[in-house]
């Protein structure tokens, strides 16, 4: 029997944030909000307010002012889903870090969850098993064949050579969205990027073909990507899942 079989499928319910799902992910579900960062759903104002006295410090970090909103916006938004979800307020949800800075929740709920944007859009993914997501706006890599080879495996090099010129900007971006959703959702670092291998083929459906570090082994992660305003491709990675069916929610 395959992994597959074993493990059974999971539906990721992806949505508008934040009206198109408001409850708290099932067993075999994971919830997956899509933020237009140019028109958040929530004044900026009121999320900056959510954020904590560090997080607010970290904002007014940033010299560059859209990456100071798109700091905002994410993480005030993320505290207002996981408050839904935790049954407490958004300034209240209490964070942590991993090594690799990955923020995780404190004490022992079970939710998983990971955010992560890029020019004017932010994905939010929450579980009940480790989850990893990653956007990136498909566009004109110049030396794409160069972050190939630096950042991908040598198997990962080859299939990448192997694919029809048509192919290959897919297939980068393939590659690059799920090798970085696998990462976060282990909560390592870009070091561990050429250590496993993903299907770059566009035509075959997205999966991991081989791990080889440690902190990538286990019950397996399952794949699955999705398109939102036209040229944003998202990849999700979902530890012990067979395999994800993904299920778009009103205009998610």
């Amino acid at each position: 029997m395959t992994n597959a079989g074993k493990l059974g499928e999971m539906r990721v319910l992806v949505g508008a944030c934040p009206a198109a799902l408001d409850r708290v992910p099932g067993e075999h579900e994971v919830c997956a909000w899509v933020v237009d960062l140019e028109r958040p759903p929530v004044p900026a104002e009121e999320l900056f307010n959510r954020l904590t006295p560090e997080e607010q410090t970290r904002a007014l970090r940033y010299k560059i002012a859209k990456a100071r909103e798109q700091f905002s916006i994410g993480r005030g938004l993320l505290r207002g889903l996981l408050g839904e979800c935790l049954a407490v307020a958004p300034s209240a949800v209490s964070l942590a870090y991993l090594p690799s800075g990955k923020p995780v929740l404190n004490g022992e709920s079970g939710l998983h969850f990971n955010l992560t944007h890029t020019d004017g859009i932010a994905v939010i993914a929450v579980s009940w098993r480790r989850v990893g997501v990653d956007v990136e706006r498909v566009r004109i890599v110049e030396n794409a064949e160069g972050l190939v080879r630096r950042y991908f495996s040598s198997a990962e090099g080859v299939a990448y050579r192997a694919l029809p010129e048509p192919n290959r900007q897919a297939g980068f971006f393939r590659g690059w969205t799920t090798k970085e959703a696998v990462i976060k959702a282990a909560g390592a670092t870009v070091g561990c990027l050429a250590d496993f291998d993903v299907e770059l083929d566009p035509e075959r459906p997205p999966c991991v073909n081989a791990v080889r570090d440690p902190q990538l082994t286990g019950p397996g992660w399952a794949l699955a990507e999705w398109t939102a305003q036209g040229d944003a491709a998202i990849a999700i990675a979902v530890e012990g899942a067979g395999a994800l069916k993904v299920e778009k929610l009103g205009h998610g």
